[in-house]
């Protein structure tokens, strides 16, 4: 099979995946009307990849498989009961530890139904792995 593309003169400098507004609910917060029921969340998610990588040539094998990602993030939040959303966006950083070609998370975790004068309430964390 022929390359897709002719041969890049240039350097690639980054690339990354992103999520926006990944939404489901989940079992988070510190009042008492918070414990009664899950929430709505909302995942913002950069994963910035190894510049390195090679080019996949459509080899889904040659790619971060971002459907386990999603899958992974999923299950984390809803395995338990959260208080904070600090506490949650620290352990769902543990996920993109175990992947090589990941360099860099900007995660945002946000709770769209606190406020009626606010789209959502969030907290966001800047990631380096040591890959």
């Amino acid at each position: 099979m022929p390359p897709l593309t002719e041969k890049l003169t240039g350097k690639l400098t980054g690339h990354r995946i992103k999520f926006r507004q990944l939404s489901f609910p989940v079992s988070i917060g510190v009042l008492p009307h918070e414990r009664e029921g899950q929430q709505q969340l909302l995942i913002d998610l950069e994963i910035e990849l190894r510049p390195d990588l090679p080019d996949p040539q459509e080899d889904v094998a040659l790619i971060l498989n971002y459907d386990n990602i999603r899958t992974q993030i999923v299950e984390l939040a809803q395995a338990r009961h959260y208080n904070l959303l600090e506490s949650l966006a620290r352990e769902l950083l543990g996920i993109f530890d175990k992947e090589d070609a990941i360099t860099r998370v900007r995660l945002s975790v946000q709770k769209p139904d606190v406020y009626a004068d606010c789209i959502a309430v969030g907290y966001e964390v800047d990631y380096v792995t040591k890959n």
